[in-house]
Protein backbone atom coordinates (compact mmCIF):
# COMPACT_ATOMS: atom_id res chain seq x y z
CA UNK A 1 0.00 0.00 0.00
CA UNK A 2 1.55 3.30 -1.09
CA UNK A 3 -0.02 5.47 1.61
CA UNK A 4 -0.27 3.55 4.89
CA UNK A 5 -2.89 5.80 6.38
CA UNK A 6 -5.26 5.26 3.49
CA UNK A 7 -5.72 9.01 3.23
CA UNK A 8 -3.29 10.77 0.90
CA UNK A 9 -3.79 14.23 2.39
CA UNK A 10 -3.45 13.01 5.96
CA UNK A 11 -0.32 11.04 5.10
CA UNK A 12 1.34 13.99 3.34
CA UNK A 13 0.39 16.38 6.13
CA UNK A 14 1.92 14.04 8.70
CA UNK A 15 5.21 13.91 6.76
CA UNK A 16 5.12 17.68 6.27
CA UNK A 17 4.80 18.23 10.02
CA UNK A 18 7.72 15.84 10.61
CA UNK A 19 9.83 17.83 8.13
CA UNK A 20 8.88 21.14 9.77
CA UNK A 21 9.87 19.89 13.22
CA UNK A 22 13.19 18.60 11.90
CA UNK A 23 13.71 21.97 10.20
CA UNK A 24 13.21 23.76 13.54
CA UNK A 25 15.74 21.43 15.20
CA UNK A 26 18.37 21.92 12.48
CA UNK A 27 17.85 25.70 12.29
CA UNK A 28 18.22 26.05 16.07
CA UNK A 29 21.43 24.01 15.88
CA UNK A 30 22.80 26.29 13.16
CA UNK A 31 21.93 29.48 15.01
CA UNK A 32 23.80 28.37 18.14
CA UNK A 33 26.44 26.21 16.42
CA UNK A 34 30.04 27.05 15.56
CA UNK A 35 29.88 27.32 11.76
CA UNK A 36 26.82 29.22 10.57
CA UNK A 37 26.13 31.38 13.61
CA UNK A 38 28.36 34.19 12.29
CA UNK A 39 26.56 37.43 11.47
CA UNK A 40 28.24 37.67 8.06
CA UNK A 41 26.43 34.61 6.68
CA UNK A 42 23.17 35.56 4.90
CA UNK A 43 20.02 34.23 6.60
CA UNK A 44 18.83 32.72 3.32
CA UNK A 45 21.91 30.50 3.27
CA UNK A 46 21.16 29.25 6.78
CA UNK A 47 17.49 28.64 6.00
CA UNK A 48 18.27 26.92 2.69
CA UNK A 49 20.84 24.61 4.26
CA UNK A 50 18.49 23.87 7.16
CA UNK A 51 15.70 22.98 4.70
CA UNK A 52 18.04 20.66 2.78
CA UNK A 53 19.22 18.83 5.90
CA UNK A 54 15.69 18.65 7.31
CA UNK A 55 14.35 17.14 4.07
CA UNK A 56 17.05 14.47 4.08
CA UNK A 57 16.34 13.74 7.75
CA UNK A 58 12.62 13.53 7.07
CA UNK A 59 13.12 11.07 4.21
CA UNK A 60 15.42 8.85 6.27
CA UNK A 61 13.94 9.12 9.76
CA UNK A 62 10.26 9.82 9.03
CA UNK A 63 9.29 6.10 9.04
CA UNK A 64 10.75 5.84 12.56
CA UNK A 65 8.75 8.79 13.88
CA UNK A 66 5.30 8.41 15.44
CA UNK A 67 2.19 10.03 14.07
CA UNK A 68 2.04 13.73 14.97
CA UNK A 69 -1.32 15.23 15.89
CA UNK A 70 -1.94 18.10 13.48
CA UNK A 71 -3.35 20.67 15.88
CA UNK A 72 -1.94 24.17 16.42
CA UNK A 73 -1.95 23.99 20.21
CA UNK A 74 -0.41 20.51 20.15
CA UNK A 75 2.41 21.65 17.84
CA UNK A 76 3.53 24.61 19.96
CA UNK A 77 5.22 22.53 22.71
CA UNK A 78 6.77 20.29 20.04
CA UNK A 79 8.28 23.31 18.26
CA UNK A 80 9.64 24.62 21.57
CA UNK A 81 11.09 21.20 22.35
CA UNK A 82 12.78 20.96 18.94
CA UNK A 83 14.22 24.44 19.39
CA UNK A 84 15.64 23.41 22.76
CA UNK A 85 17.17 20.17 21.44
CA UNK A 86 18.74 21.87 18.41
CA UNK A 87 20.07 24.75 20.50
CA UNK A 88 21.63 22.30 22.97
CA UNK A 89 23.44 20.43 20.18
CA UNK A 90 24.70 23.68 18.68
CA UNK A 91 25.73 25.01 22.10
CA UNK A 92 27.73 21.87 22.81
CA UNK A 93 29.43 22.12 19.41
CA UNK A 94 30.29 25.79 19.92
CA UNK A 95 32.06 25.10 23.21
CA UNK A 96 35.42 24.62 21.49
CA UNK A 97 35.07 27.98 19.69
CA UNK A 98 34.14 29.66 22.97
CA UNK A 99 37.22 28.11 24.58
CA UNK A 100 39.45 29.39 21.76
CA UNK A 101 38.03 32.92 22.03
CA UNK A 102 38.39 32.82 25.80
CA UNK A 103 42.04 31.75 25.40
CA UNK A 104 42.64 34.59 22.97
CA UNK A 105 41.00 37.03 25.38
CA UNK A 106 43.30 35.88 28.18
CA UNK A 107 46.35 36.27 25.94
CA UNK A 108 45.20 39.71 24.78
CA UNK A 109 44.71 40.79 28.38
CA UNK A 110 48.21 39.63 29.31
CA UNK A 111 49.86 41.31 26.32
CA UNK A 112 47.87 44.53 26.55
CA UNK A 113 45.99 44.14 23.27
CA UNK A 114 42.68 44.23 25.12
CA UNK A 115 43.32 47.77 26.36
CA UNK A 116 41.72 49.19 23.22
CA UNK A 117 38.39 47.65 24.26
CA UNK A 118 38.39 49.63 27.50
CA UNK A 119 37.67 52.84 25.60
CA UNK A 120 34.36 51.48 24.28
CA UNK A 121 33.44 48.15 25.94
CA UNK A 122 29.96 48.20 24.35
CA UNK A 123 31.26 48.22 20.77
CA UNK A 124 31.51 44.43 20.64
CA UNK A 125 34.88 44.55 18.87
CA UNK A 126 36.54 41.12 19.09
CA UNK A 127 39.99 40.74 20.58
CA UNK A 128 42.90 40.23 18.18
CA UNK A 129 44.27 36.94 19.45
CA UNK A 130 40.75 35.77 20.28
CA UNK A 131 39.77 35.95 16.63
CA UNK A 132 43.09 34.41 15.58
CA UNK A 133 42.67 31.40 17.85
CA UNK A 134 38.99 31.06 16.94
CA UNK A 135 39.86 31.00 13.22
CA UNK A 136 42.60 28.43 13.87
CA UNK A 137 40.12 26.28 15.80
CA UNK A 138 37.59 26.64 12.98
CA UNK A 139 40.16 25.53 10.39
CA UNK A 140 41.02 22.49 12.51
CA UNK A 141 37.33 21.83 13.04
CA UNK A 142 36.77 21.66 9.29
CA UNK A 143 40.06 19.89 8.56
CA UNK A 144 39.33 17.11 11.07
CA UNK A 145 35.74 16.69 9.79
CA UNK A 146 34.15 18.19 12.86
CA UNK A 147 31.22 19.31 10.71
CA UNK A 148 30.65 15.66 9.79
CA UNK A 149 30.46 14.77 13.48
CA UNK A 150 27.98 17.61 13.98
CA UNK A 151 25.75 16.37 11.15
CA UNK A 152 26.00 12.80 12.46
CA UNK A 153 24.89 14.05 15.87
CA UNK A 154 21.87 15.77 14.33
CA UNK A 155 20.90 12.64 12.42
CA UNK A 156 21.44 10.47 15.50
CA UNK A 157 19.21 12.79 17.51
CA UNK A 158 16.34 11.93 15.15
CA UNK A 159 16.45 8.36 16.49
CA UNK A 160 17.48 9.00 20.09
CA UNK A 161 15.14 11.97 20.64
CA UNK A 162 11.84 11.29 18.80
CA UNK A 163 9.63 14.18 17.85
CA UNK A 164 6.77 13.37 20.19
CA UNK A 165 8.75 12.54 23.33
CA UNK A 166 11.29 14.41 25.36
CA UNK A 167 13.03 13.30 28.52
CA UNK A 168 16.07 14.98 29.99
CA UNK A 169 17.24 11.62 31.29
CA UNK A 170 20.60 12.03 33.01
CA UNK A 171 21.07 15.62 31.82
CA UNK A 172 20.77 18.27 34.50
CA UNK A 173 22.32 21.58 35.43
CA UNK A 174 25.45 19.78 36.64
CA UNK A 175 25.93 18.30 33.16
CA UNK A 176 25.88 21.76 31.55
CA UNK A 177 28.16 23.11 34.29
CA UNK A 178 30.67 20.33 33.55
CA UNK A 179 30.60 21.25 29.87
CA UNK A 180 31.20 24.92 30.64
CA UNK A 181 33.97 24.02 33.10
CA UNK A 182 35.65 21.84 30.49
CA UNK A 183 35.58 24.72 28.00
CA UNK A 184 37.03 27.06 30.64
CA UNK A 185 39.89 24.66 31.42
CA UNK A 186 40.51 24.16 27.71
CA UNK A 187 40.77 27.91 27.17
CA UNK A 188 43.30 28.22 29.99
CA UNK A 189 45.36 25.38 28.48
CA UNK A 190 45.46 27.09 25.08
CA UNK A 191 46.51 30.41 26.62
CA UNK A 192 48.91 28.85 29.16
CA UNK A 193 52.18 29.46 27.24
CA UNK A 194 51.55 33.20 26.94
CA UNK A 195 50.29 33.45 30.53
CA UNK A 196 53.44 31.75 31.86
CA UNK A 197 55.72 33.82 29.61
CA UNK A 198 54.20 37.13 30.68
CA UNK A 199 54.34 36.03 34.33
CA UNK A 200 58.09 35.44 33.98
CA UNK A 201 58.43 38.81 32.23
CA UNK A 202 56.68 40.50 35.16
CA UNK A 203 59.10 38.84 37.60
CA UNK A 204 62.10 39.92 35.51
CA UNK A 205 60.82 43.48 35.25
CA UNK A 206 60.13 43.66 38.97
CA UNK A 207 63.74 42.61 39.64
CA UNK A 208 64.93 45.19 37.11
CA UNK A 209 62.89 47.86 38.89
CA UNK A 210 64.71 47.03 42.14
CA UNK A 211 68.12 46.98 40.48
CA UNK A 212 67.65 50.09 38.30
CA UNK A 213 64.88 52.30 39.75
CA UNK A 214 65.59 55.05 37.21
CA UNK A 215 64.36 52.85 34.32
CA UNK A 216 60.79 53.54 33.18
CA UNK A 217 59.49 50.02 33.77
CA UNK A 218 55.93 50.88 32.75
CA UNK A 219 56.87 51.95 29.22
CA UNK A 220 59.43 49.18 28.88
CA UNK A 221 57.00 46.47 30.01
CA UNK A 222 54.49 47.29 27.27
CA UNK A 223 57.03 46.63 24.51
CA UNK A 224 58.71 43.67 26.19
CA UNK A 225 55.44 41.85 26.89
CA UNK A 226 54.24 42.24 23.31
CA UNK A 227 57.53 41.04 21.80
CA UNK A 228 57.90 38.11 24.19
CA UNK A 229 54.24 37.16 23.87
CA UNK A 230 54.32 37.09 20.07
CA UNK A 231 57.57 35.09 20.07
CA UNK A 232 56.07 32.57 22.50
CA UNK A 233 52.90 32.42 20.41
CA UNK A 234 54.97 31.64 17.31
CA UNK A 235 57.15 29.08 19.09
CA UNK A 236 54.23 27.21 20.67
CA UNK A 237 52.07 26.90 17.55
CA UNK A 238 52.60 23.08 17.30
CA UNK A 239 51.73 22.67 20.99
CA UNK A 240 48.61 24.82 20.68
CA UNK A 241 47.51 22.90 17.58
CA UNK A 242 47.92 19.62 19.49
CA UNK A 243 45.80 20.97 22.35
CA UNK A 244 43.15 22.11 19.86
CA UNK A 245 43.07 18.65 18.26
CA UNK A 246 42.51 17.09 21.67
CA UNK A 247 39.82 19.70 22.24
CA UNK A 248 37.97 18.54 19.13
CA UNK A 249 38.09 14.97 20.43
CA UNK A 250 36.61 16.30 23.67
CA UNK A 251 33.91 18.03 21.61
CA UNK A 252 33.00 14.72 19.96
CA UNK A 253 32.75 13.05 23.37
CA UNK A 254 30.56 15.86 24.67
CA UNK A 255 28.19 15.48 21.72
CA UNK A 256 27.90 11.75 22.41
CA UNK A 257 27.26 12.36 26.11
CA UNK A 258 24.64 14.98 25.26
CA UNK A 259 22.74 12.63 22.95
CA UNK A 260 22.87 9.86 25.55
CA UNK A 261 21.59 12.30 28.18
CA UNK A 262 18.71 13.40 25.94
CA UNK A 263 17.80 9.86 24.92
CA UNK A 264 14.23 8.83 25.66
CA UNK A 265 13.59 5.37 26.99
Amino acid sequence: MLFPSGNVLEYLMDKFIVGILFFVRVLAMMVSGPLLSALGIPPLVKVGLAVTIALSMAMVAAPLQPTIVVEPFALVPLVLKETFVGALIGFCASMVMMAARFAGGLADMELGFQTALLFDPTAGVPTLLGELKAMAMLMLFLGLNGHHALLEAVYASATLVPLDRFALGSMDVAFLVRMATGALILGVKIAAPIIVATFLVHIALSLLARIAPQVNIFMLSMHVKIVVGLLVLLATVPLVVLVMKNALSWFDDQLTMLLVALRTR
